[in-house]
């Protein structure tokens, strides 16, 4: 029995994953796209950045953690190759770019593959 509920909360903690996944794709974007320029815009910046923060933090603590990329050997269990492309940085082979996060659970279970760019 206690086995079934460990279980059941290792898939409720997946699926919720999932969910809050696409929340923190947007504050990644428009932490890439949006530079604040005024004081107040720094304090709202400064303000959804601890909410992100705040977020990751959980995750951490119910084993939910980013997929390594860039620099590491591409593994297709863990990463989705989006395209291929010469890299002077990188052996051919190695994730050189990474577009999307990706995370797993600690015990290895894919959440969400990342997506990258792979050296050819």
């Amino acid at each position: 029995m206690k086995q079934k509920l460990k279980a059941g909360a290792g898939t409720a903690n997946i699926e919720i994953a999932r969910k809050i996944l696409n929340v923190l794709d947007n504050y990644d974007r428009a932490f890439g796209v949006v530079t604040p320029e005024t004081d107040a815009e720094k304090e709202v910046e400064a303000a959804y950045k601890e909410t992100y923060d705040m977020i990751i933090k959980e995750f951490n603590e119910i084993g939910v953690k980013p997929v390594e990329t860039v620099g590491t050997e591409f593994n297709y269990e863990l990463h989705q190759a989006v395209m291929m492309r010469p890299d002077e940085d990188y052996e051919e082979g190695i994730v050189c770019e990474e577009l999307a996060k990706g995370y797993a659970m600690e015990d290895g279970t894919l959440i969400r593959a990342a997506m990258v760019v792979v050296a050819a």
